[in-house]
């Protein structure tokens, strides 16, 4: 047998075989706090993966686009990863972005996060020169062949210029070391649309074996509760609590619950959708007190206004008690009294177009915003800030409809 067959048949083992990690139903993303020099802030991204580990997030995704992976050597990754790794200590899985503009570096960036003990690999196709379908699959068909670790296709629209179609990642999906997907839909009814045709088209074993997971902070708690497996989440990363709530919510039964608490983040997620997952986390992180160091240059951070929504958005949150022991054991009598008979639910509405929760958030965030003055009455900091601000914070709907965050 040659080596190559030999890690075929190792990599195709990943799928069928008790080892595969599980990762939802919340994988938490957490950013990469560095210093001015770019050296990693230890003890700040420790915290960050111990923290969601103890709220209860089930893995933990470092290096994505909250991560700031595009802004890594591969020196730096190998340890952002080994350090993940011994602070998770098995208690949670670590999923590791690799992606890159060749392939070569994408293979280097899996090797050595098997080396370091990440549990499983994320995989986006990063180009500058616009990539051919032909062309992202034989990444993927490489990577597959190569990998020691179990792969996750990462469909981020957003940040890599490629949108998977449904047919596009069942062809993906077929490959042996391929565990599951991070994709992304516009709404809960899209999720499963998405889900039911690649299902229908791949072979039955290999359709129960894969991991339906979505992204989007937005829409958490409906994916969950349209059937996906995992929700990836660039908040989870730095708010933690609230996204496992939701989580748990979601898979327990309890629908309604899910939902209101979903509800808290929609002002985040606006925010996240117009400056990105990394600005938003780290601005988050600070206000919480972490040293969240600077950002990759030439990112700046979020401007005056949009931290004053921001420090706004962070007072609303609340994570209530638990579902008492009755109310677990009830949960769909609390479904029914939730909703009224042929009521149209929250997660057949578009996450940010058309939903009402939404449309009020913007309404807040707008009229909070003009509240601020021009150059954000709550934070100045400067001539560069007041020029920041007078980007709008709210998208429009039209826009809002097609955006992929890169929440994580």
């Amino acid at each position: 047998m040659n080596a190559e067959v030999f890690i075929r048949t190792r990599a195709e083992q990943y799928r069928y075989s008790e080892s595969m990690p599980t990762i939802g139903p919340l994988v938490a993303y957490p950013l990469t706090p560095r210093g001015e020099d770019g050296r990693l802030l230890t003890s700040s991204f420790e915290q960050l993966v111990d923290s969601a580990i103890d709220a209860g997030a089930n893995a933990v995704g470092v290096l994505g686009s909250t991560g700031g992976f595009a802004y890594m050597p591969r020196s730096a990754r190998k340890r952002i990863t080994r350090s993940a790794v011994e602070v998770a200590d098995g208690r949670a899985p670590v999923i590791v972005g690799v992606g890159a503009l060749s392939t070569a570096e994408v293979l280097a960036n899996l090797a050595e996060a098997h080396s370091v003990g990440a549990s499983g690999a994320l995989l986006q196709p990063m180009a500058y020169q616009p990539l051919t379908f032909d062309e992202i699959y034989g990444l993927y068909k490489d990577a597959s062949a190569a990998t020691e670790i179990p792969l996750w296709v990462y469909n981020n629209p957003s940040t890599t210029g490629h949108r998977f179609s449904v047919e596009q990642l069942t062809k993906i999906g077929r490959l042996s070391a391929v565990a599951g997907f991070k994709d992304r839909a516009a709404n809960a009814t899209d999720a499963k649309d998405r889900m039911d045709r690649i299902a229908a088209a791949m072979p039955p074993r290999t359709a129960r074996q894969i991991d339906w997971g979505f992204s989007g902070d937005g829409h958490g708690a409906q994916v969950l509760l349209a059937g996906a497996t995992a929700w990836h989440s660039g908040l989870a990363g730095v708010l933690p609590e609230i996204c496992v709530a939701i989580a748990q919510a979601a898979t327990s039964g309890h629908a309604p619950h899910a939902r209101v608490l979903q509800r808290q983040l929609t002002p985040l997620s606006i925010i996240v959708r117009q400056y990105g997952g990394i600005r938003t986390a780290h601005s988050i992180a600070q206000m919480l007190g972490l040293d969240a160091g600077e950002l990759p240059r030439p990112l700046a951070p979020l401007p005056a206004d949009a931290r004053t929504l921001v420090r706004m958005a962070l007072a609303g949150i609340s994570v209530p008690d638990a579902p008492t022991p009755d109310e677990a054991a009830a949960p769909q009598v609390e479904l029914q009294g939730a909703e009224p008979h042929g009521a149209e639910p929250d997660d057949a509405e578009p996450d940010g177009a058309g939903s009402a929760s939404a449309a009020a958030a913007e309404k807040i965030v707008l009229g909070a915003r003009a509240a601020a003055g021009p150059t954000g009455a709550a934070e100045t900091e400067g001539p560069a800030a007041t020029a920041d601000a007078a980007y709008p914070v709210a998208e429009p709907r039209a826009e809002q409809e097609s955006a992929a965050d890169d929440a994580d």
